[in-house]
């Protein structure tokens, strides 16, 4: 009985052995060593350009320009680029209710140096229950500031003659 059990322990761990340089031998499958690599060393980072308008934005944007020809019309901007917290406010707790926001366009005098309107274009989007939450957080952020909000519908645009009408409305 010892023989038998002598033999299978030895059959076994020829068995093993013979596994384990199957395994070792193996050739690895085409994967590159793995190097610990640092995110800023990287030849390429994963960004691709993407649009600063939409389409709605764009053609808003050439109304824009023909209704007011004399005045600096930005897009995209952030509200905290346009609105500052009060020195007496607690200035980063504010600044978190504003941040990440942005209006589709500003409207300046010629020389840039004041603000005189932000311009929201809504779409269908602007009428689920959180966004109509963050639009009047926004709005309210910006009628504080004194800044005017002058908000129009995708779907029936203002034409230049309109949009002029509209402007000098809201920031006389």
């Amino acid at each position: 009985m010892e023989t038998i059990t002598t033999v299978l322990v030895i059959v076994l761990c020829i068995v093993g052995l013979l596994m384990l340089v199957a395994l070792l031998a193996r050739k690895p499958a085409n994967k590159p060593p793995k190097t610990k690599e640092s995110i800023d060393d990287m030849k390429v980072w994963p960004y691709v350009p993407r649009e600063l308008m939409t389409a709605p934005e764009r053609e808003l944007y050439g109304r824009l320009r023909q209704a007011l020809p004399d005045y600096l019309i930005f897009s995209q901007v952030q509200l905290s680029r346009i609105i500052d917290v009060a020195p007496e406010a607690e200035h980063q707790a504010w600044l978190n209710r504003i941040n990440r926001m942005s209006v589709d366009f500003v409207i300046c005098a010629a020389d840039g140096a004041k603000i005189l309107a932000a311009i929201e274009l809504d779409d269908s989007s602007h009428d689920r229950p959180e966004r109509i939450k963050a639009d009047s957080k926004k709005d309210k952020a910006l009628l504080s500031a004194g800044v005017a909000i002058i908000r129009w519908p995708v779907k029936g645009m203002p034409n230049p003659r309109q949009i002029r009408a509209d402007f000098f409305k809201y920031t006389r």
